[in-house]
């Protein structure tokens, strides 16, 4: 068995060791962009959901929540004036769905007349996706950058970088998948990924060789639980003599602990 493991660990690193497949263009892709901001009155939200469509009135939390097709968002509007909106795909987006909501409130409440504007209008976060060309060691990124990544693959699929400025998450995954959270703008995620690829360059591998290792690694795990369901038996199925030595044995060394 210990022949074994040496052989595969030579295999693993030979294949972690081949060139690269060629690098290609990165595709990024903004996922969700999250915004919020305030108008300047109090909101009777009874009154905004009788007279609007596509809206669910939650009287315990006091939360009015909106669904809006163009563009396609997810809205939550508050009696105190509080306006959050989920689910917009770039930060213009935001800023026509923020507006849409403010002149539905305004008509909704009777102020067509007044001048109410949006106030304190700000983006809280982008979450955004790409994929490099080509696949990452992880585990040797971790060992090099012990102070800025967090990686627990017993807990969590990927590695988390630390990006300071601009300030941001970014989850790194073998394939070459990155995500990016916690982002403020458009801008930032393009800078975050700027900052990241010469990094992840460092410790690019074959996508292909990736796999097999992967694949490598559940055969191997696979391998070890069979073998360890083998050293036990199913008790149930036992000949009766045999369950009457197993229990007699078990409370014996229940005993003498």
């Amino acid at each position: 068995s210990e022949v074994a493991e040496v052989q595969e660990s030579a295999t693993t690193s030979a294949a972690l060791d081949e060139e690269p497949e060629p690098e290609g263009e990165i595709d990024i892709q903004i996922r969700n962009v999250v915004c919020n901001f305030t108008l300047p009155l109090h909101i009777d939200l009874h009154r905004v959901a009788l007279h609007s469509g596509n809206v669910t009135f939650d009287r315990g939390r006091g939360v009015l929540l909106k669904q809006k097709r163009d563009p396609s968002c997810f809205v939550k509007v508050y009696s105190s004036g509080k306006i959050y909106i989920v689910g917009c795909r770039s930060e213009s987006e935001c800023k026509r769905a923020a507006r849409g909501v403010g002149r539905m409130v305004q008509k909704r409440m009777g102020k067509v007349g007044d001048s109410v504007r949006i106030r304190n209008y700000k983006i809280c976060n982008v979450l955004a996706t790409c994929k490099m060309p080509f696949g990452i060691k992880i585990e040797e990124l971790a060992k090099k950058y012990p102070d800025q990544t967090q990686y627990e693959p017993e807990l969590k699929v990927g590695l988390d970088w630390k990006c300071n400025d601009p300030k941001a998450t970014l989850r790194i995954h073998t394939t070459g998948s990155i995500t990016v959270l916690g982002a403020v703008s458009e801008n930032d995620v393009m800078r975050a990924i700027e900052i990241i690829y010469p990094v992840v360059r460092e410790f690019r591998c074959s996508l292909r060789s990736r796999d097999c290792v992967a694949s490598r690694k559940r055969k191997q795990l696979i391998r070890r639980s069979s073998s360890e369901e083998d050293l036990f038996f199913d008790v149930k199925r036992a000949p009766p003599l045999l369950k009457q030595v197993t229990f007699s044995s078990l409370a014996f060394v229940i005993y003498f602990m």
